[in-house]
């Protein structure tokens, strides 16, 4: 007779499985400030990472109790981008990241108007009975718009910017900074305007870069610079506003002015103030001090006369524009005085034609000069 069998086999107790997804760092939310054009948090400083975990727990205790997340096997990260009606795939290495353990690091700014969608999928094997287990997961993730307005406009100078001429500024820069808050505006989302006033029409003008010699650049920027030399009295505004709320506009004034502040001019004798029968020549000078002390090279900033007269009811002669100067005995005479008088001088300016042309050198750079800035009295 034949020999007849029956098979059987080990019934093993099922797996108790437990499938998660940890947030390692970052958030799956995030709020845009359209003000400062900034996403909070900023996926490309702080990531949104992610991590499977499965926790396995056998009843026989073949497999020990633990998280086998990194024993998942066929494990697909897919991330896609939708924005009006279509979609399109993140790109692995640019957008985000997939470590050796299976977690994800998302790097990209998800911008108001679209929908990341994350989807998850991985299998795990238990060799023992011969079994495979799907785990699955899927997440959606978008940004808020949130807009928090506090503008305000900081010039960074005080309302009268004294340029003093004793001191070099070159190039002087004045900074104005529009803030949302406390956190200044990138400068990409700002708009900036700055103006002159016109003296003689009585209003705001645009800068010119031909006309208007003391400017030198970012009359449509955030800081301007003006040239010190040519300064005399410019008064400027500026008006700022967000790109993003160009009804919210905000103004304010400078006033750059060439200043030299407390000074004195002393004319005097520096030697026959007293006339002796052997005197054959005296010497007059004239000083300028201000705070400082005295000023070297005064006539670099000063229009100097000297003046000298015999006596005290003769009249003024002038000894010519000059710090110093020396009268011959056969012109003195007793009770002699000097004089001077000392104007400030103005910064400089171009010279103009009749015609309003303004001259200039033979490689077409403006002829400039400096001129007193008040009249002569008491001569």
């Amino acid at each position: 007779m034949r020999l007849k069998s029956t098979g059987g086999r080990i019934v093993h107790s099922p797996l108790s499985f437990s499938f998660q997804m940890l947030e390692l760092g970052g958030s799956s939310s995030q709020k845009y400030d359209a003000v400062s054009a900034s996403f909070i948090p900023n996926r490309q400083l702080t990531p949104y990472m992610l991590r499977p975990q499965l926790v396995i727990d056998d009843p026989e205790r073949v497999i020990a109790a633990g998280d086998y997340a990194a024993f998942l096997v066929n494990v697909v990260w897919s991330l896609t981008l939708c924005k009006g009606g279509n979609s399109s795939r993140l790109k692995a290495g640019s957008d985000y990241t997939v470590s050796s353990g299976n977690a994800l690091s998302i790097s990209r700014n998800v911008a108001t108007g679209e929908v990341v969608n994350i989807e998850f999928s991985a299998d795990y094997l238990d060799k023992t009975r011969g079994t495979v287990s799907h785990f699955s997961w899927h997440k959606s993730l978008s940004t808020q718009e949130e807009t928090s307005v506090s503008l305000q406009l900081d010039l960074k100078a005080p309302k009268k910017l004294n340029l003093s001429p004793f001191k070099s500024y070159g190039d002087f820069p004045i900074e104005a900074v529009l803030s949302n808050g406390s956190e200044p505006m990138a400068a990409d989302r700002c708009v900036y305007l700055w103006q002159v006033f016109d003296y003689d029409s009585r209003q705001w003008r645009d800068i010119s870069d031909s006309d208007d010699f003391w400017y030198v650049s970012g009359k449509s920027a955030g800081t301007i610079t003006v040239r010190q030399d040519f300064v005399q009295r410019v008064f400027l505004r500026v008006t700022a506003y967000s790109k993003a709320f160009p009804d919210r506009q905000f103004s304010d004034t400078v006033l750059v002015r060439r200043w030299y502040g407390q000074w004195e001019d002393s004319p005097e004798f520096a030697f026959a103030k007293f006339i002796m029968t052997d005197t054959r020549q005296a010497q007059v000078q004239v000083t300028v001090t201000n705070r400082q002390g005295d000023i070297t090279d005064p006539q670099r900033f000063f229009d100097i006369e000297l003046f000298y007269r015999s006596a005290p009811k003769a009249p003024w002669e002038s000894l010519g524009n000059a710090t110093t100067a020396f009268i011959e005995r056969d012109q003195m005479s007793t009770d002699h005085e000097v004089g001077d008088i000392c104007r400030e001088l103005s910064a400089f300016v171009p010279l103009a034609m009749s015609d309003g042309s303004v001259l200039v050198t033979p490689d077409g750079k403006p002829v400039v000069a400096q001129f007193p800035t008040s009249s002569k009295e008491g001569v």
